[in-house]
This record gives structure tokens, sequence and C-alpha cells, in this order.
């Protein structure tokens, strides 16, 4: 660094920016002044300083330690959004004094959680306030600090803050998600740690695991440790419960819910590697070995043993508020072209497959043993419409443009992820360039609906299949085009109508802040409005 360089980042020079620098918040905040020609610089001594009741090993401690570390390491080398701007600071920030409701009674994480934050530095000033009613908001407010910080660097390397700076910031949804397919690539559990760093760093909060599949079954368990050992592509392929405990804990510390998936009826070929006795065996079932078309024999009491002990289990280990079990794309012919299927359906009488999918569904949710650990538990849309009751507390994943409007109107919650698939099999292509993600508006796929209806639309979720990506890829073909998303779940409705040439240089810098990170992105020209205009050099 030079002395013109360490004296600016001490706040000894003061002169005036040259013309207004953009930081590129991402996600844009709810309202506020991100941008400014008059900054401060942060001082050297710089620290966060949180209320005296949250200790260091909390939540809260733990985030503001990793930020206050992120920011300290900041140099004009380390930054890629905007690089040398030929201005100085008028003052030095210090602190940042963090201000929480909730700070002599942690709010637990729970869903939803208040993630609302204010940021305000008066002009000339040398500690900024960030105020939010819990924890999860703080550290949101956190990420936009650094964001701030990384987006500002001036006269050469001193990161600054806008000042004055006055933000006001909330979430428009609370589920704010993404979906990695670990069933049909694995994925390493430090990858999917750094998926979560990504994601805390784009304000996403869902990380939903879809674990299993016809493919491979790499979950461990004591209960049923056949399922695994039988199930995985190779014995080091595997989740155990340590695994399990270190992703979710990493979770919780940056704000992100861990959903497992572990997919049934269908979608489990893998599953009759290590106990065929619960799988349908029959000429409408899948034709080869870990192919789509095994189903799961709804028959038999020992299937819902197995499923009982195995998701009891698997929920204790897991917690949180949501558990998916799937439910999409059965091939009832693995039922009816079943004897034993078809004569037991006689018995109770059942006349359709749709009868046999609310028996299977409602009782693996009843299970004596599963039920009690009381987990919301998420489906895939297939399952409503297929008219199989379902609970008050269930959560419909949509992934058609027809659904939602149905789904609210009977008083069900639902996510979003039409419009928002990655890749559709081996098209990584899926819905579209970063554009048409930011333009997908999850109000238009639900019309006809009363406002109190309508606040059943939790948010929506990004879906990175796996069929032909694993982690040496992933992050290319996910980050660019989730970014569009995650603004559209975050910022305000008014503020994503377009995505214009402005919105693609804001996200333009936002990829060079993600490629800083250690983030492999795919470049802003991949395609959308505006794109070739808008090429920074990072």
């Amino acid at each position: 660094m030079t002395m013109a360089a360490m004296a600016m980042a001490l706040g000894l020079l003061s002169a005036t920016v040259a013309g207004t620098i953009d930081p590129a918040v991402w996600p844009a905040p709810a309202s506020g002044n991100p941008t400014s020609e008059a900054w401060a610089s942060i001082a050297s001594t710089f620290d966060i300083v949180l209320p005296t009741s949250v200790g260091a090993d909390t939540v809260l401690g733990r985030s503001a330690g990793r930020y206050k570390s992120k920011i300290a390491a900041l140099t004009n080398t380390a930054n890629g959004v905007n690089k040398s701007t030929g201005g100085s600071a008028t003052a030095s920030v210090s602190t940042l004094t963090v201000m929480v409701d909730d700070a002599t009674s942690l709010t637990p994480f729970t869903f939803p959680v208040d993630e609302s934050y204010n940021l305000s530095l008066v002009a000339g000033g040398s500690s900024v306030e960030l105020r939010a009613a819990t924890q999860w908001g703080a550290m949101r407010g956190f990420e936009t600090v650094l964001q701030l910080c990384e987006g500002s660097i001036i006269g050469g390397g001193a990161a600054a803050l806008p000042s004055p700076l006055s933000i006001q910031d909330r979430p428009r949804f609370h589920w704010r998600g993404v979906m990695m397919d670990l069933a049909r690539h694995f994925y390493s559990v430090k990858f999917i740690l750094k998926t979560m760093d990504v994601m805390e760093g784009n304000k996403m909060n869902i990380l939903h695991l879809h674990i299993t599949d016809d493919q491979s079954f790499p979950l461990e368990s004591d209960v049923v440790p056949e399922l695994a050992e039988k199930g995985a592509f190779h014995p080091s392929q595997k989740y155990s419960a340590a695994d399990v405990a270190t992703i979710v804990a990493y979770g919780v510390d940056r704000g992100c819910h861990v959903v497992p998936e572990l997919d049934m009826p269908a979608h489990t070929a893998a599953w009759g590697n290590g106990r065929p006795d619960i799988m349908v065996q029959g000429t409408g079932c899948s034709a080869s070995p870990l192919e789509h078309g095994d189903v799961m024999n709804p028959t038999t009491e020992s299937t819902f043993d197995v499923l009982d002990e195995l998701l009891s289990e698997q929920s204790a280990r897991f917690g949180g508020a949501f558990f998916h079990l799937g439910g999409d794309e059965v091939p009832t012919s693995c039922w009816t072209d079943n004897a034993t299927v078809v004569g037991w359906m006689k018995k109770q009488g059942f006349t359709t497959t749709g009868q046999i999918e609310s028996f299977f569904v409602n009782k693996v949710a009843v299970g004596p043993k599963f039920s009690k650990h009381k987990q919301n538990l998420v489906y895939w849309q297939e399952i409503f419409q297929n008219n199989v009751t379902l609970g008050p507390s269930t959560v419909v994943q949509a992934w058609k443009t027809d659904v939602m409007p149905d789904v609210m109107r009977a008083g069900l919650r639902v996510t979003n992820s039409y419009g928002w698939y990655l890749n559709h099999g081996c098209d990584n292509y899926g819905d579209g360039n970063w554009d048409k993600f930011y333009m997908n508006e999850p109000d238009l796929l639900a019309p006809g609906v009363t406002p109190e209806q309508r606040e059943l639309l939790l948010g929506g979720e990004v879906t990175m299949w796996s069929e032909c990506v694993d982690e040496t890829i992933f992050e290319a073909i996910v980050w660019l085009r989730t970014a569009g998303a995650a603004e559209k779940m975050w910022s305000p409705k008014a503020a994503t109508g377009s995505a214009g040439v402005d919105v693609a240089t804001r996200l333009a810098k936002h990829r060079c802040r993600l490629l800083q990170r250690g983030v492999t992105v795919e470049p802003i020209n991949s395609g959308g409005a505006g794109s070739l205009a808008v090429n920074p050099i990072c």
C-alpha cells in the first residue's frame, strides 16, 4: 500500500470525491442512499461494537467477528467492484455500533424471523449505527456494510462508506432459496458450506438439499444403514451424522435454513439397493437399475415402519422448521401393473392411483415417531394437484404455472420455482439468462387471489438439478442468474420491474464482487438486456 493510500485509509486526507460512486449493493436495499459523492474511509482501528449482553460465542458475535475480519482485509487489489475512482475521504469511520431489540434474549432461528435493519451515519460522523429488531436482521446489515466497503474503494485504495448514510431495508419474501441436487452428483461438505457463504452474500436464507433420488442414496443412517451402504455412489461419497451437524450449524451462523428432502414414493430406485422389500417390483416399473420408474410399496406395514424410523432419525439430526418429502412424478403404472398392489387397492376400496398417493403421504406424515418432531412438511406441487389431503402447516413447492392460486385458495403456503429452473436435464440454459430470472415475478403467477391469500406466498427457490452438473461447474451455472432471482425476492416489487442497462450494470459490478470473493461466476454478457454494454474489467 502506498503512503497516500495508507493516509487515506486512516482518514488523514480530505478532498471531494470526483463523481458519484455506486457500490452496487446487491440485492438493492428497500430504501436509502447506497450511492454518494461524499465518503468516510474505514479506519485501521475499525471495530464492530455489540451490545454488552451479546457474547463473542453467539451467532451474532461470530457473525460480527467474520465481518470485521472481512472489512479489515479490504485493499485496493482485493476490491473488484469500483477500482480506483480518484476521490478521497472527508472523514474516518472507526466503529459500527450494533443495537438489537432482542439483545438480552436473542431471537432463536425460527421461520420466519424479522430480517429488517437500518443503517445510519451522520455527515462527518465516526460511528455507523446498525439497528435491527433481531440478530438475524443485524447480520443482513453486516453484509450491506461489507458490500458498501467493497464497492467504494476510493483514492486508489481506501475502503469507505457513504457519508451521510441512511438505509432502511427488509426482505420482500421470507423464503429465498437455492436447491442443490446431491443425489445425481455428489457434492462435498466443503462445497456445500461455500455455497451457503455465497447465499449469505446474496441475502438468501433457504438451502434445500435434494439428498436422495433414483441415482443414489448418500445419507448415512444408524437405523437403516443398508440404504447408504448399498445406495451411495461410493463409500467415500456419503453424508454422516457429523456432516449433517456441520452443515446445519454453519447454516444457522449465516441465517440459512437447511431443508432436507428425501423424495418419495417415487424417485426412489436407489432405495431398492439396500431395502428391496419396501419397493414395488413389476413390469410397469423401471426397466433398468437406478432409472426413474420404481415406487415404494404401499401395501405393507414394513414400508412405513422403515420410513418412520428413518425420518424420525433424520428429522432429529437436521432439526429446523421444515422437512421436504418430495412426492413428484410418480409413475403410477408401477402400481397398477402389479397384481399385489391392484388386489390391495380393491380391499381398500381405492379406484384411482391418487387415492394410493393420499394414503401413502398421510400415513408417512402421521408416523408415530416422525410426527413427534412437528415439522412443517414440504411437497412438490403434484401432491396437491392429485387431491392428497394435506395438513394446514404444509408448504407446496410450485414448479409449474397453474397451481399457485389454487394452493393459496386452499389456505396452504406456497413457494415458487417456476421460471427459476437453472437447467432442464442436461440443458443448463434452463429457464433462460439472468434477465429472465430477474423478471420472473411470483405475483404474476398467482392471479385472482385475495390480499389475505397472497400472504401465503412465502417466496421462491432457484433449482439446480445435477443430471450433468457437479461442483466443478456448479457456481458458473448458478450464481449470476441466482443473484438476479435473489434481488427479485429481497428488494421491493416496485424496484425490480425491469432488467435494463442500469440493473445489468449493477449486476456486473456484483459479479466482480463475487469473483473477488472466490466465486466462479459466468460473465454478464452471457445474455440479457444491455449486457454487452456493461462488461467491467474485474
